[in-house]
C-alpha cells in the first residue's frame, strides 16, 4: 500500500514539475492524471482487499476460538466421565469385597462352628497330594479349581488329575462328619466370547446358550456329576454358571484371563 502511495506523489510531483516548466505538453499532463488515477483506484482496491483479508482472519481467529472452548468442553467431559468409572471400578471392588467377606460368613455348618476339622484336614491333605489344580481358602470354604488345568479349553470333560482330586473330595463330603455340608458349584469363564464350532456343537447338544454363560453351566454340572459319583447326595449338590459377570480379577490380558476361567466349589 506505502507503494502505490509513493507512486501517486511521484506521479503528481511529476505534474508539478511539468507545470513549474511552464510549457506543458496536454498529452503528457493527461497521460500523468490517468496514471495517477489508476494508481488510486488501484491502491484503493488493494485497501478493500486487505480490509476483506482482516475480516476473514479475524473470523477465523474467532472458529478458532471456538473449537478451542469445544475442544476445552470435551476434555473437561471425558475428564468427567473417567472419573465416573474410577469410581464405579472402586464401587466394584467395594461389593466384591463384601462379596468374599459373606461367602466366608455362609461357608460354614449350620450349627455355626465353621467346617468340620476334620473335613478341613482331609481337603488340606488333598490339596498336597493334588498341587496346582485347586486351591482351598479355610475361612470361606472356596475350592477354587483352575479351569486351564480342569478342563481343555472349550470343553466340558474333566482332565484325568483334576476328575480324581474332585472324586476323592466327594469321598471326603460323603463322610459321616460331613454329611451337613452343603455344596456349591459355580462355574466360571473370562471375556473372550465363545467361537470354537465343537464348543458350540456341545452347548447346542447339552441345551444350553451358546455362549460363555453355556460353557459355566456345563462345566459347573461337570464338576458336579463328579462329586455325586464321589459318593455326595444329589440333594446337598447345587449348580451355578455365572459366565464372565464375576471376574476374580480385572483385565484383557493373558494372566488375568486365566484367573477368571475357574470353577469354584462352596462349601456351607
Amino acid at each position: 500500500m506505502q507503494r502505490f502511495a509513493v507512486a501517486g506523489v511521484v506521479a503528481l510531483a511529476g505534474v508539478l514539475a511539468l507545470l513549474s516548466v511552464g510549457c506543458v505538453d496536454e498529452a503528457k499532463y493527461n497521460a500523468v492524471l490517468l496514471r495517477n488515477r489508476e494508481q488510486d483506484k488501484l491502491l484503493q482496491e488493494k485497501e478493500a482487499q486487505l480490509a476483506t483479508f482482516t475480516e476473514r482472519v479475524s473470523a477465523l481467529q474467532a472458529q478458532k476460538a471456538d473449537a478451542q472452548r469445544m475442544l476445552q468442553e470435551k476434555e473437561d467431559h471425558l475428564a468427567s466421565v473417567m472419573k465416573e468409572r474410577d469410581a464405579v471400578h472402586k464401587s466394584f471392588d467395594v461389593l466384591q469385597d463384601a462379596y468374599v467377606k459373606l461367602a466366608g460368613k455362609m461357608a460354614v455348618v449350620p450349627t455355626g462352628t465353621g467346617l468340620p476339622e476334620k473335613t478341613v484336614m482331609a481337603i488340606k491333605q488333598l490339596q498336597e497330594a493334588y498341587p496346582g489344580v485347586f486351591t482351598f481358602d479355610e475361612a470361606t470354604g472356596t475350592l477354587r479349581f483352575a479351569a486351564d488345568i480342569t478342563f481343555d479349553s472349550g470343553s466340558n470333560v474333566v482332565k484325568p488329575d483334576a476328575r480324581t482330586a474332585i472324586t476323592k473330595l466327594g469321598g471326603i463330603l460323603a463322610a459321616d462328619v460331613a454329611k451337613d455340608i452343603r455344596v456349591t458349584v459355580i462355574g466360571h469363564t473370562d471375556s473372550d466370547p465363545v467361537k470354537k464350532p465343537a464348543t458350540v456343537a456341545l452347548l447346542k447338544e447339552l441345551n444350553k446358550p451358546t455362549n460363555n454363560q453355556g460353557l459355566s453351566e456345563a462345566r459347573a454340572e461337570a464338576v458336579a456329576q463328579i462329586l455325586k459319583g464321589g459318593g455326595v447326595e444329589g440333594s446337598r449338590v447345587a449348580t451355578k454358571g455365572v459366565g464372565d459377570t464375576q471376574p476374580a480379577e480385572r483385565g484383557l490380558g493373558a494372566e488375568a484371563k486365566a484367573k477368571n476361567r475357574r470353577v469354584e466349589i462352596f462349601l456351607q
